[in-house]
């Protein structure tokens, strides 16, 4: 009996996460090769061309996440978390790890039923309801601290014409001391 090889599935999944975010550059075009060719014990040069073809070929848009990471089902959870491992070198490969990337790497876990304690170590770590709330509070302003009928800024300066201000002392009064000392002093 033929074992199955799952290296296109494995391959469509480090695409998927390459692409989470809308990119997929030289620097991941050439680590998505090099953990391939690691992985098969090849060169990069030497990719078997099916692999290769599902490089170049791959379409974000028809790729099916939920497809895909239902060949790892019937998977033990240690080998579920070895796939999560690699699935998340991809992530790091252009040396961002964005919100999307991140996501794409919650969502594979849920899919694959993983607890989040099996891989909070290999995600972002924030809380999205937290970072929900704290959104929510900074969109509405807080309360007026004033009470009703008065506003809570400050009156502007009256308007006062530069011809109303006189640049002239009255008569009888003293001039006050320079502040700079003069050199008499």
């Amino acid at each position: 009996m033929k074992v199955r090889d799952r290296i296109l599935v494995l391959t469509d999944l480090f695409l998927g996460a390459l692409w989470a975010d809308d990119e997929f550059n030289e620097d991941e075009q050439h680590a998505v090769r090099a953990l391939l060719a690691d992985l098969l014990i090849v060169t990069p040069e030497t990719l078997p061309e099916e692999v290769e073809g599902r490089i170049t070929g791959f379409d974000p848009l028809t790729f099916d996440l939920e497809a895909a990471a239902a060949e790892f089902d019937a998977d033990p959870p240690m080998a579920k978390r070895r796939l999560l491992e690699l699935v998340g070198k991809m992530v790091d490969a252009d040396g961002v790890v964005d919100m999307a990337e991140d996501e794409y790497l919650r969502r594979l876990a849920g899919l694959l039923d993983m607890e989040y304690a099996d891989y909070s170590d290999l995600v972002l770590d924030y809380d999205v309801e937290e970072l929900r709330e704290t959104f929510e509070s900074l969109r509405v302003p807080p309360p007026p601290m004033v009470t009703p009928g008065r506003t809570s800024r400050p009156p502007p300066p009256p308007l006062v014409a530069s011809r109303a201000v006189p640049n002239e002392l009255p008569e009888g009064a003293a001039v006050p001391p320079p502040l700079v000392p003069t050199p008499e002093d």
